[in-house]
């Protein structure tokens, strides 16, 4: 898993535009890490690894990851500090004029025993950088504030944080970020 996550991402691939044969392969190695190996960190001890760290969405079962997003979208999770994180779509020179919309965001995460490990970030004010001028507030979007969004967490190592969640047809969905180098 590691080695062909580690390629995918240096290599700029989404997992949306692998053989249909080598996603199922990955799967079923994200899979095997969710069901059979211990999370090196607690899934109630992930907050205090966050502060500082950016995460990149770089592979994902989730049908709305490939359906309602923009092909050339990015999906980064940047934490400020304890309680400030950044949502952010990035785009690629391919959407004309947009590089990017970004929630800026408070975030907690759940230590109880039911949802260890359960990030909860709510969004306060939406801005994106657009032909060359940086966040600029965006109206349309500010219908969007004080909602909330979930990453359930499956297995953390400060490298790979992989997700599990149940999409609205009830099957289950697996993504996986990766930490950003400083």
């Amino acid at each position: 898993m590691r080695g062909q996550l580690n390629s995918m991402k240096r290599a700029g691939v989404p997992s949306r535009d692998l053989d249909p044969t080598k996603r199922t392969e990955l799967e079923g190695y994200v899979r095997q890490v969710v069901q059979k190996r211990p999370s090196p960190v607690a899934l109630a001890n992930i907050g205090p690894e966050l502060p500082a760290s950016s995460w990149r969405l770089v592979f994902s079962t989730e049908e709305a990851t490939f359906g309602d997003l923009p092909r050339d979208a990015t999906i980064l999770l940047q934490f400020l500090d304890e309680s400030n994180v950044d949502y952010v779509l990035q785009f690629s020179g391919k959407t004309l004029g947009l590089n990017s919309i970004k929630a800026k965001s408070k975030w907690t995460i759940s230590q109880g025993q039911s949802d260890a490990g359960l990030l909860t970030f709510v969004y306060d004010k939406i801005t994106t950088d657009a032909f060359g001028l940086r966040d600029v507030g965006v109206g349309f979007f500010g219908l969007l504030k004080g909602r909330s969004n979930f990453v359930e967490s499956a297995y953390f190592d400060n490298t790979f944080w992989i997700e599990r969640g149940y999409g609205l047809s009830g099957k289950d969905f697996l993504n996986v970020y990766m930490r950003e180098e400083e």
